[in-house]
């Protein structure tokens, strides 16, 4: 029995579609549980992606006995949980499920009454969970040594990549094989002759990637209520991906495209990647951001989304058009502390630091500090120009005065002349820039180390 570790204890809706969906209606789910005292709250609780989400709760009646009557049940894997947040699976495909355990030895002593489903998986779950015991036995064997324990792990895994197998051909069609089927990693084939050892990496990499997903059926979503699929979709975009933004682009669209097969998949997809890409904290990725934004939600392809939260998201992806990586930064005239306006476009260096800044705001002081103490002799030649936010001018004064150097431009945003959120999307203060000599955005919201490695990574 396992601990679960992320459980939400309210009831959530899940995602609806509008084809598709494979449900389960009048599900009566019977457990019996030796050990378990009556009176108990259990909770029938359900996977959705990376999350999982309660369903029904129900008292435990004498006898360790639990019974969950439902409406309706999306079609995957689901957990019975305990008091102490304990849990075991079981997979809800059919509308009567009879299943009876010990509290202590719930894979061990799991005697499956009626469900043909859940038959199949807890074969294979006490086939692994023997397998489990046994690799502790090697570990455990104080007479073997660590080459003898490494020649028997890697035996015993052979052994279980092909009884996986046997799993999956034995019960084809089952949600147990899919399970399996999506977990097991795909074998690239072998690369043509005559290649170097570089493009023959290279070649099994891309094979593998683009077979990564065989063994997912987009049409069906049961997968998804399952911990299978979240994982996959994010080792797609993070680890077999290049973490560019034209790359990250493609694989969004290439995933999206998959997932299209189905309503479900497609809107947790594509609310998945978005929130993902909303969040990062991977400098100058929010392209990926805009892209979903102007090619999915804009596009009307988000069918769910009401007029207001479309306006919002609308307007999230407006503030980040000025000011994607690579492109031009928009000028602006400011006064300095003199009352003389200063143009951006005229402050002649290889880089610009441009540092958005307000008054009385300690990490604002830090990050200044920090800035003055960058060695012109050691980096590029660079100018630091500072836009404080409209405030208090003898504040202001104080400011320049202790934490900045003389040959720093000074200005201060004064009646707002510079439109901060949607021209640099300033959500906060301080917000680093690093400008190029033409004042492209070379990188942004950045700390004063960041700008540092990026120097010394030259």
């Amino acid at each position: 029995m396992r601990i679960l570790k992320l459980l939400i204890l309210v009831f959530v809706f899940g995602i609806t579609s509008k084809t598709s969906a494979q449900e389960i209606y009048n599900a009566d789910y019977t457990f019996t549980i030796e050990g378990l005292p009556a009176g108990e709250n259990m909770r029938l609780a359900y996977y959705l992606g990376d999350k999982q989400y309660i369903k029904q709760e129900s008292l435990s009646q004498e006898g360790g006995l639990v019974n969950f009557k439902i409406d309706t049940l999306h079609v995957g894997l689901c957990m019975l949980v305990f008091p102490d947040n304990n849990y075991f699976e079981f997979v809800a495909k059919e509308p009567r499920v009879i299943m009876k355990t010990n509290k202590d030895d719930v894979i061990g002593a799991m005697e499956v009454i009626a469900s043909e489903e859940n038959a199949k998986l807890y074969e294979y779950l006490k086939y692994n969970n023997q397998r489990q015991m046994d690799l502790q036995k090697i570990e455990d064997n104080a007479q073997l040594n660590d080459e003898q324990k490494a020649t028997m792990r890697k035996d015993m895994n052979q052994k279980g990549q092909v009884r996986q197998k046997e799993f999956v051909e034995k019960y084809s069609g089952s949600f147990m094989a899919k399970l399996i089927s999506a977990s097991i990693d795909y074998v690239p084939k072998e690369a043509p002759e005559g290649l170097s050892d570089d493009e023959i990496n290279a070649f099994k990499f891309y094979e593998y990637r683009k077979h990564y997903f065989d063994n997912i059926d987009f049409s069906q979503s049961d997968l998804l209520y399952s911990p299978v699929f979240h994982p996959k979709l994010m080792a797609y975009t993070d680890q077999l991906t290049l973490q560019q933004p034209d790359s990250l682009i493609a694989a969004t669209d290439y995933l999206l495209e998959k997932a299209s097969a189905n309503d479900e998949y497609f809107k947790y997809t594509l609310i998945t990647l978005l929130n993902k890409y909303a969040k990062t904290k991977v400098i100058c990725q929010d392209e990926v951001y805009l892209h979903l934004v102007d090619n999915y939600y804009l596009a009307g392809k988000a069918v769910w989304m009401d007029e207001e939260s479309l306006t919002k998201l609308k307007t999230s992806a407006d503030n980040l058009r000025n000011n994607l990586c690579g492109k031009l930064a928009v000028n602006f005239e400011l006064p300095d502390v003199n009352g003389t306006k200063q143009s951006l476009y005229a402050q002649s260096a290889e880089y610009t630091i441009l540092a958005f800044m307000q008054t009385d705001c300690i990490p604002c002081e830090k990050v200044l500090e920090e800035l003055s103490k960058m060695d012109q002799a050691v980096l590029p030649s660079f100018k630091v120009v500072t836009v404080f936010r409209e405030g208090d001018q003898t504040a202001w004064k104080g400011v320049l005065m202790t934490k900045t150097k003389d040959n720093w431009v000074n200005l201060m945003n004064v009646d707002g002349a510079l439109n901060i959120v949607r021209d640099y999307n300033i959500q906060s203060y301080p917000t680093l820039y690093l400008l190029d000599k033409d004042k492209r955005i070379v990188l942004k919201r950045i700390s004063a180390s960041q700008i540092v490695d990026y120097f010394n990574s030259f």
